[in-house]
């Protein structure tokens, strides 16, 4: 206890300390040089929640997805490039050693190197370990960057693990979700209504990559304060996804005005995805939903909703709505054949095919794409566009990743079926299928797109994977 307190009142103490020491050396600086300021501001700021994410590794962990997602804010407001990823793997390190040097105890029965997940992971591991050696890649230093973000993928799995202990913090991790996600849709809404803020214009004018994904048609490409259009499109089409499979419980589980909050949800998400201009999130939604709706076509609520989904589907679709960009761009998500950059995506496809039949092993990591161009100049996939996640991984890694990658996909989706045909609660129940059901729409999306590479998106994908996995070992109840 008095532990506890000591820990509680030195965080009051660091937090006090430094806001009276910012005060007036950020007023200060701010007359001198505004940029200056921000980033003076931001490293108190950081400072501060570093010391709470280093005491306490559960807050921490929270603290670290915020700022993952907030990130890009400030080097927006900067007008300039950060090393947003270096700040990203200090709050996780400062994560793990609160995990791992807290003195609570860790009840698991997980069998951490014999469970076929783990295995095909770990294998997965070793296999990216071993692209250091591939004699197709040119740099080394592409391969570095790749297996730092893959690392803190790793990282973020098994302290999602540790956090998730019981059904109360796997609650509270669905609440903390959707009420992210619903104030990242809220202001990707307040940016479609009054357009984007001086400083985003400013930021996407001077980047030419950033220009050419955001705007199109002469229309800007809503992405609220996360990266890109495609991160905050996938998101809000998986955590439409949960508010509508959680929409469907009964009302003794969840009462009526929580359910208009959630529809509130729902709204302000769908509205978010449309603006984000993101074709694949669009079908991400359905095809998470079908899922969903197979495995519950018993229940009453499942059948209204689905009702209502199609009938808004098929009015979308055919209704007579012409003057809408974001309708317009819903309908090619559906109607590929008669968008020619869908068609010029399946012709490169096609192209490219006798390398990955050559190339076992594949070209290596980081050696498609821009990142190709860039670290991996004058490479034969340098600057070639996959518009794939799956493509990427043959081309990279060869057929033998493309296999890896295709079985640990399978099997998180196998475990999160499995976790909800054990259970018995219908709540549960509900979190289970929806967790399957994000994960298949995910696995659909990275046909069309790299979807589960995002950052934001990794984040929550390990978040899930972490739950099925601690559910299927400490939480399931077999019937």
């Amino acid at each position: 206890m008095y532990s506890q307190q000591t820990k509680r009142n030195t965080v009051i103490y660091l937090f006090i300390l430094l806001w009276v020491i910012a005060v007036p050396a950020v007023a200060f600086l701010s007359s001198l040089n505004a940029k200056l300021s921000i980033v003076l501001c931001g490293g108190v700021i950081g400072l501060a929640l570093a010391t709470v994410t280093a005491l306490n590794f559960r807050l921490g962990y929270y603290i670290y997805i915020v700022i993952s997602f907030i990130i890009h804010v400030p080097e927006r407001m900067a007008k300039t490039t950060m090393p947003v990823g270096v700040v990203m793997d200090i709050f996780l390190l400062l994560v793990l050693a609160g995990a791992i040097f807290t003195r609570e105890k860790e009840k698991s029965n997980i069998e951490y190197f014999k469970d076929p997940l783990l295995l095909i992971l770990y294998l997965y591991s070793a296999y990216m370990l071993i692209q250091c050696f591939n004699p197709n890649m040119y740099s080394f230093q592409g391969w570095v960057i790749f297996i730092r973000v893959y690392i803190r993928n790793f990282i973020f799995l098994f302290l999602t693990l540790r956090v998730m202990k019981g059904w109360p913090e796997i609650y509270k991790f669905f609440k903390f979700w959707l009420v992210l996600a619903t104030a990242a849709a809220l202001y990707g809404c307040l940016q479609q209504a009054v357009g984007l803020l001086p400083f985003e214009k400013a930021y996407i004018a001077m980047n030419p990559d950033k220009f050419k994904t955001v705007v199109l048609q002469g229309r800007p490409r809503i992405f609220s304060f996360m990266a890109d259009p495609a991160a905050f499109g996938v998101l809000m089409a998986c955590s439409a996804i949960i508010c509508m499979v959680l929409l469907t419980a009964s009302q003794k589980l969840i009462s009526f005005p929580k359910k208009f909050i959630l529809i509130f949800m729902i709204v302000v998400q769908l509205l978010a995805l449309g603006f984000s201009g993101t074709r694949t999130a669009y079908v991400m939604l359905p095809v998470g939903l079908v899922l969903f709706f197979l495995v519950n076509l018993h229940n009453r609520n499942t059948l209204i909703i689905a009702g209502i989904f199609t009938f808004t589907m098929l009015a979308i679709l055919f209704g007579p709505f012409y003057s809408s960009p974001t309708i317009i761009r819903f309908r090619t998500a559906f109607m590929g054949s008669q968008d020619e950059s869908l068609n010029l995506r399946d012709v490169n496809r096609h192209s490219i095919q006798p390398y990955i039949y050559s190339h076992p092993i594949g070209g290596g990591v980081m050696t498609v794409g821009g990142d190709g161009e860039t670290y991996n100049p004058g490479h034969r996939l340098a600057g070639f566009q996959p518009d794939s996640g799956y493509l990427r991984a043959a081309l990279e890694l060869g057929w033998i990743g493309l296999i890896l990658v295709c079985l640990y996909t399978y099997m998180g989706i196998h475990y999160a079926v499995a976790n909800y045909f054990r259970e018995e609660d219908e709540l549960h129940k509900l979190l289970l299928i929806s967790i399957a059901a994000v994960m298949f729409a995910i696995l659909v999306a990275q046909y069309a797109q790299e979807a589960a590479g995002l950052v934001e998106s990794s984040i929550f994908l390990n978040a899930l994977l972490g739950i099925t996995i601690r559910i299927k070992y400490n939480l399931s109840k077999s019937k």
